[in-house]
């Protein structure tokens, strides 16, 4: 069981799963989950949030797509140890990070292209 209040804000606007995933990334984050500490199986996590094992399996997709857990087939979800793995994670957010600012760079350039063949545009049909 986990040692924390487990209960969802039904005025919460965030899906069920995503307040279960926030919740689990908060007890990892603070150590309260240690790094290879397995967390309990689907259907107890269900149990403790009030929640269908399918809306667990989507919270837990999304941490391990996160890089917080791994699951191990017929093992169970366990906390991911740091070190190498982390890294891992941090180069991919740098990454990331440098492609948004590409896709930034590209869009102004492709807005400033459109407002000059519009502005073109309305000169010609004014002088028509």
């Amino acid at each position: 069981m986990l040692c924390r209040v487990t209960t969802l804000d039904p005025d919460d606007a965030r899906p069920a799963y995503r307040q279960v995933a926030d919740q689990l990334r908060g007890l990892i984050e603070s150590g309260g989950l240690a790094p290879g500490a397995q967390l309990p199986t689907h259907k107890v996590l269900a149990e403790e949030y009030g929640v269908a094992v399918e809306t667990v399996k989507r919270a837990l997709a999304l941490l391990r797509d996160e890089g917080l857990i791994l699951t191990r087939q017929g093992k169970g979800s366990y906390v991911r140890r740091g070190g190498g793995e982390g890294s891992g994670r941090s180069a991919d957010l740098s990454k990331l990070a440098a492609q948004v600012a590409a896709l930034n760079h590209d869009l102004d350039a492709i807005k400033k292209r459109v407002e000059a063949l519009e502005s073109g545009s309305a000169r010609a049909k004014s002088s028509r």
